[in-house]
């Protein structure tokens, strides 16, 4: 038997490592094609997570005003740390600047180390935190993003294994996760945790109601708990997730029977939920009762004129953008991902049943009215509109997932797919490649080749090159994963 059969046969039948390995290798890249802390609020992130695992759950609070909030805390960590703070500033906001090459070793701190996430839940952080326990330096920053982007993978290959195994398609899975999410899952953040998370559990709710079986029951769990305790506003999520996933399709077998195979399940989930919601009440939620601007904030009505005005910059932002919201991907790119959604929505829309469609319709009214709610909130104490791309993404992946239950796509769909969906990455790659490299200016693309201001630790051609390669090993792995029967050897 020839090589490529023997791969062929290897990945079939080991459906998770395959898919796992390939999402870590493509985040992985991801990971080197941009600079330490251009992920938005990264040097906040890895000081929350470097106190995290050295035991330090919340810190000393900070005055709030408007450049630190009710969350900022100086936390008792080597004082090193602090200087992540630093790293950013000459490239962050400017997207016609290159970055700079600032390596934590090198500089000076100028205060104790501090952190923007002092307050948030302590999970979304954790795993990042891990790479800082050899220091503040800049290996220990890629180490973080490598466990960021290795836990993320790991959801990743748990939604595709999931929905392998009740013979569903996963190109309806690969239509959430966009450019955007991988940038996510390459950096430091807990949003990242909390978008892969969703992913899985959406997934994984629809094969639990299907298939009772070990790995399910894993990875809801698993997912579950990540969702509820990775941000402030995943246990809503959670909720949400698991509502409109049992009401579009409530299982075959009868309540009583559904209900008893899912005690473990519910009784973690809940737990999960409500330690979620004691952090929220009695630590996350400390002094939002009070508002630190002086000026009338805006009414409701206004704030619902202002979200529905800021909605489809916000679907952009989930869809991809590459920076501190100053690297956008191409209009072409968040064309191509929303008509993905409205493929897998509206190729099986005459054959759903009514619950279905009415769930599929009631989801981008939940994400608009979460939308005006956190606008609403963020105006209350901090005179802003707060709400940005990624924080709406765990309800938008749901669309793709939830329309796409039925999908079965040809041969020739797939294929087309996977190009496609692989294309985009592709060029969202190259561009915050340029931006990072030589800046956003006119005629300037090629320059990153001939004279770049900031490399990547591969340098630029190997980098694009391993990008494609990681990307060819990904759709190749999914498209051989698509059937649910392995082939045999010969």
């Amino acid at each position: 038997m020839r090589f490529g059969g023997h791969l062929k046969f290897w990945i079939q039948s080991h459906t998770f490592a395959s898919l796992f390995l390939c999402f870590f290798f493509l985040t992985a890249v991801w990971s080197t094609l941009t600079p330490l802390f251009s992920g938005p609020d990264e040097p906040a992130s890895y000081i929350r997570g470097a106190a995290i695992v050295r035991g330090q759950f919340t810190g000393t609070d900070i005055a709030p005003s408007e450049t630190t909030a009710y969350w900022s805390t100086y936390v008792d960590i080597p004082q090193q740390f602090g200087v992540a703070q630093l790293v950013p500033w000459c490239f962050v906001g400017k997207p016609d600047v290159p970055a700079c090459s600032q390596p934590l070793e090198t500089l000076t701190p100028v205060e104790d180390p501090r952190t923007d996430m002092g307050r948030y839940p302590p999970t979304g952080y954790f795993f990042g935190g891990l790479g800082s326990l050899i220091g503040a330096t800049d290996v220990s920053v890629y180490l973080s993003r490598f466990f960021n982007a290795l836990v993320s993978s790991v959801f990743f290959a748990l939604a595709i294994k999931t929905w392998r195994d009740i013979n569903r398609s996963p190109i309806s899975i690969l239509a959430a996760i966009s450019p955007g999410v991988i940038f996510a899952s390459s950096v430091i953040s807990a949003s990242a945790l909390e978008i892969s998370a969703a992913i899985c559990m959406w997934a994984s709710s629809y094969a639990w109601m299907k298939q009772n079986s070990k790995l399910n029951s894993f990875s809801i769990i698993a997912s579950g708990t990540m969702l509820a305790l990775a941000r402030p506003t995943g246990p809503i999520y959670l909720l949400i997730t698991v509502f409109l996933v049992f009401f579009s399709t409530p299982p075959s077998e009868s309540f009583k029977s559904f209900a008893k195979r899912s005690k473990v399940v519910m009784l973690i989930l809940g737990t999960s939920t409500l330690l979620a919601a004691v952090w929220q009440l009695f630590i996350y939620s400390h002094n939002l009762d009070k508002s630190y601007v002086e000026e009338e904030t805006p009414n409701l009505f206004e704030i619902i004129q202002q979200s529905l005005n800021d909605l489809t910059r916000k679907i952009a932002e989930s869809i991809g953008n590459f920076g501190w919201l100053d690297t956008p991907a191409p209009t072409i790119v968040i064309w191509c991902f929303v008509f993905f959604s409205a493929i897998a929505v509206f190729r099986t829309w005459q054959t759903m049943t009514f619950r279905h469609r009415t769930a599929i319709s009631v989801l981008p009214l939940i994400t608009i009215s979460m939308m005006v709610y956190l606008n609403w909130s963020t105006q209350k104490y901090g005179g802003n509109f707060g709400v940005q791309g990624r924080h709406l993404t765990p309800l938008v992946v749901g669309i793709p997932i939830l329309g796409g239950l039925n999908w079965s796509p040809s041969v020739s769909t797939k294929k087309l797919f996977l190009v496609t969906w692989s294309g985009c990455i592709f060029v969202s790659g190259l561009i915050a490649l340029r931006r990072y490299s030589v800046g956003v200016k006119q005629f300037n693309f090629f320059e990153m080749f001939s004279k770049p201001v900031w490399t990547p630790p591969l340098g630029i051609a190997s980098s694009i090159f391993a990008l494609a390669i990681a990307l060819l090993a990904l759709s190749m792995t999914i498209f051989l994963t698509a059937n649910k029967e392995a082939d045999q050897p010969g």
